[in-house]
C-alpha cells in the first residue's frame, strides 16, 4: 500500500496546454518532493492530456489526471478536493508558477503551528513575473487574522497564495446542484467559509508567481466582472453578507457595498425579487434589499 503524500497540489486547467508546462517546471523544482499533482481537464479541446501525460513520463513526484466535460473552474475544484490524499492542500492555477522552496515554506510552517491556535489556511504572497509584489505586505509576521479583518481592519490587498489543511476544505457546506450549469462562479463562494472555521496564519513570504497574461482570453481576471458571470457574481456577494452580516454596525459601508454588488447582479441574473431577499440571513440587510432591489429592477 502506498504512502498518502503529505501535500496535494490542484490545477483545475481548460485549453491551458500552452501554460502547463510552467506550472510543471516549477514543481519539478521543488525542494519538498512529498506532494501529488492533481490535473483536472475541464472539457478541454487542445493537447492538455498529451502535454500531461508527458509530464508523468518525467517527473519525480505523482501526476494524477482526470477529465471531464466542461463544468467551470469552481465545480473542477471541488471534484479535486474530493480526490485529494494529502494533508494539506494548495490550488495552483495552470498559468502560475512557483519558487522551488514554496511548498517547502508553507509545510514548516504549518509544522510550526500548534492545534490551539485554531488556523485553517497558512497565507503568503504573491509576485507576477517581473518580480513586483502583487498586492501589499502583511503588517507583521505572523498575522493571525481573519480574511474579513486582513482585508478591512488591516487593509492588506491584492492576490495572496498558501495552503490548509485538506479536512478543512472537505468539510465545506455547498449547494453543487445549484451551482452546477451556472458558468463561473468567483472563489468566495466558498473562501469566506474559513472564517467560520479557524483563522489565517499569514508570514511575508513569497511563494507563488503570478502570471499577467494580459491578453490570454481564457483568463478569468480579464473578465470577472462580465454581466455573462451574473449568477455567479451575486452568489459570490450573497455568501459575502451572510458570512458577516453581524459586521453591518462595525463596518456599515463596506457591507452596503457589497449589498449593492448583491442587487447589481442579481437584477441582471433576472431573480426573482422573493429569493432575492429570502436568501439573506440578516433581517436588516432582508429590508434593506426590499428597499433597494426594486431600482436595481429598473436600472439594470
Amino acid at each position: 500500500m502506498m504512502m498518502k503524500p503529505t501535500v496535494t497540489i490542484l490545477t483545475p486547467s481548460y485549453n491551458r496546454a500552452h501554460t502547463l508546462p510552467r506550472v510543471f517546471d516549477s514543481l519539478q523544482q521543488q525542494t519538498f518532493k512529498d506532494f501529488e499533482w492533481i490535473v483536472i481537464d475541464d472539457g478541454s479541446t487542445d493537447d492538455t492530456r498529451e502535454i500531461v501525460e508527458g509530464f508523468q513520463k518525467i517527473s519525480d513526484f505523482t501526476i494524477r489526471y482526470y477529465y471531464h466535460e466542461n463544468q467551470h473552474k469552481f465545480l473542477t475544484f471541488f471534484r479535486g478536493i474530493d480526490l485529494a490524499e494529502g494533508q494539506y492542500f494548495s490550488p495552483l492555477d495552470s498559468d502560475d508558477a512557483l519558487p522551488k522552496d514554496s511548498i517547502e515554506i508553507l509545510v514548516k510552517t504549518w509544522e510550526s503551528i500548534s492545534d490551539a491556535q485554531d488556523i485553517v489556511f497558512v497565507s503568503t504572497l504573491c509576485e507576477d513575473q517581473f518580480g513586483d509584489l502583487v498586492g501589499d505586505r502583511f503588517p507583521r509576521e505572523p498575522l493571525i487574522c481573519s480574511i474579513f479583518d486582513m482585508r478591512y481592519k488591516y487593509k492588506v490587498k491584492g492576490d495572496k497564495w498558501g495552503m490548509g489543511k485538506t479536512e478543512i476544505y472537505k468539510k465545506m457546506k455547498l449547494n453543487f446542484k445549484d451551482l452546477a450549469g451556472k458558468g463561473f462562479i468567483p472563489e468566495g463562494v466558498f473562501q469566506y467559509q474559513f472564517d467560520k472555521m479557524g483563522f489565517h496564519y499569514c508570514i511575508n513570504k513569497v511563494c507563488r508567481i503570478y502570471f499577467r497574461d494580459k491578453n490570454d482570453e481564457h483568463s478569468l481576471a480579464n473578465q470577472f466582472y462580465d454581466e455573462k458571470n451574473s449568477f455567479g457574481l451575486a452568489e459570490n456577494y450573497k455568501t459575502f453578507l451572510n458570512s458577516y452580516s453581524d459586521k453591518i454596525w462595525s463596518n456599515p459601508k463596506t457591507l452596503l457595498r457589497n449589498l449593492g454588488g448583491y442587487l447589481k447582479f442579481s437584477a441582471i441574473d433576472r431573480r426573482d425579487f422573493i429569493n432575492v431577499i429570502n436568501d439573506l440571513d440578516s433581517g436588516i440587510l432582508k429590508s434593506l434589499s426590499a428597499l433597494f432591489y426594486p431600482i436595481f429592477k429598473i436600472i439594470k
